[in-house]
Formats: C-alpha cells, sequence, structure tokens
C-alpha cells in the first residue's frame, strides 16, 4: 500500500512540475527575428521590452543574414544603419524579417507583411508597416 501511495505522490509531483514549465513556456511566447543586411557597414538594432525590463542588442555585419529569437511584443526600437539613426516601435508578435538594403538605394517596394525593407532614408507610409520610426 505505501508502495502505491508513493508512485501517486510521485506522478502528481512530476505532473504538477511539468504543468508549472508549460504555463511559464505559454506565458511568454517566443517568436522569431531575422535581420538581413545588405548594406556596406554593420547594422545595430536594440529591442527594448514594453514594460522595459529586457533589452536585446543585436548588430549584424554587412552582407550578412542572423536569426534571432525574443519574445512576442511590439518593442522600442533604436537602430543603427549606414551612419543614421531612427527610433520608434517594431511589431515582433509572429516571426518577422527586417531587410536593409544598401545605404545608396531606396527598397524598391516595402516588403510583404513580414518582411520589412528598412530604408532610414524615408518613412514608410503604410499603415500597416510593422516597422515604425521618428
Amino acid at each position: 500500500m505505501k508502495k502505491k501511495i508513493l508512485i501517486i505522490l510521485a506522478l502528481v509531483l512530476v505532473a504538477s512540475m511539468v504543468l508549472s514549465v508549460l504555463s511559464a513556456a505559454a506565458a511568454e511566447r517566443k517568436v522569431g527575428l531575422t535581420i538581413k543586411n545588405r548594406t556596406d557597414r554593420k547594422v545595430f538594432v536594440s529591442l527594448l521590452s514594453p514594460d522595459e525590463t529586457a533589452v536585446y542588442w543585436l548588430d549584424v555585419s554587412a552582407g550578412e543574414t542572423m536569426y534571432f529569437t525574443v519574445p512576442s511584443a511590439v518593442y522600442t526600437h533604436t537602430t543603427v544603419a549606414c551612419g543614421l539613426t531612427a527610433t520608434g516601435t517594431v511589431d515582433v508578435t509572429h516571426w518577422t524579417t527586417l531587410s536593409f538594403p544598401a545605404c545608396d538605394k531606396t527598397p524598391p517596394n516595402p516588403g510583404e507583411r513580414s518582411i520589412e525593407k528598412i530604408s532610414l532614408y524615408d518613412t514608410p507610409d503604410r499603415k500597416d508597416f510593422n516597422y515604425q520610426y521618428d
């Protein structure tokens, strides 16, 4: 009888541990963020969480593509690219790609919904643009 009780208690303990891990994981959903740097200089993107408790410093060397995983949120960003600095917000609530074209070129189109072509020389005029800056 004692063995059965110990086994049941152990199963309940393991089940409660599994449920607590799953609930913590569900509370902080992670999403992918890709940064494509097509410039001839390093690109820096700083993401500040909405509650201002976390900062992510992302940098991508010239001509490289990097993949990051961050908690799903709308972040306040500071971006440095092509010798210019911009601040604003970026919506990273789903897989998002930020594509930086060559410094002397403007992107031919704004990109697909989750692929934002960033040009710090002009402000995007689309209302659904995920990457906004002041």
